[in-house]
């Protein structure tokens, strides 16, 4: 008689493991990148002083924080092709990842620059530096600061949130789990193997961002 716990069956399958693990990371990091670039210009727009541009900025960040990304997931990948705009799988899943974890950043660099004292803005003005000068030299970089550890736990939900992909033909983590589960038949172990795989990357990029804080913020200590 066989274990329960038997890993075996799953050998030949270990070959495309790695495979989807390099996907999971590749749509991971890039939705990280796109969102926070996202996420800096919906922050900005929330912090304008014109009133069509803060509730523009509002409307974009409230409805995709109410709306599963399961949801968008699909209506990008499923509906973009009546428009005539045919994304693969990848595509679409980085587009609908970017659109809903893009909210979420917006709200963490909001806060970042909210906690920004007026006087330095001031302070930048008085040397003549344009909005745009002040952003970037003077405002961004201690932002940065702020919503740096925010960051790290933004980038772990995005790993975990990429399980999503697997519903709309992503290659992923999650669509290995269930095509080697249905293949061998042994659930159990796959569903186990996929949560140490998404439990150790999570844990990389914790130390990652940890000792790279150490790095970054040296001086300051």
């Amino acid at each position: 008689m066989t274990s329960y716990f038997n890993i075996r069956p799953l050998l030949p399958y270990f070959a495309t493991l790695e495979a989807a693990v390099l996907i999971t990371i590749a749509m991971s990091l890039a939705t990280m990148v796109t969102s926070l670039v996202l996420g800096l210009f919906f922050a900005v727009m929330r912090q304008s002083q014109s009133r069509l541009v803060r509730f523009l900025a509002t409307a974009y960040v409230e409805f995709f924080r109410n709306v599963p990304l399961l949801i968008v997931l699909y209506f990008v990948y499923f509906m973009m092709p009546a428009i005539g705009l045919k994304l693969s799988p990848f595509q679409a899943g980085l587009v609908g990842m970017t659109l809903h974890y893009g909210a979420y950043m917006t709200e963490i660099v909001r806060a970042g620059l909210v906690a920004i004292a007026y006087g330095q803005y001031e302070a930048g003005n008085s040397q003549g530096m344009t909005r745009l000068q002040v952003l970037r030299h003077i405002v961004m970089p201690q932002v940065f600061r702020t919503i740096y550890p925010p960051l790290g736990n933004q980038l772990i939900a995005i790993i975990l949130g990429s399980s999503l992909c697997s519903a709309i033909a992503v290659i992923d983590i999650a669509s290995w789990m269930q095509t080697a589960g249905a293949a061998s038949f042994r659930y159990f172990e796959t569903f186990a193997i996929a949560a140490l795989v998404y439990f150790v990357l999570c844990q990389v990029v914790n130390v990652i961002r940890i000792q790279l804080g150490r790095y970054l913020f040296r001086a300051e200590r």
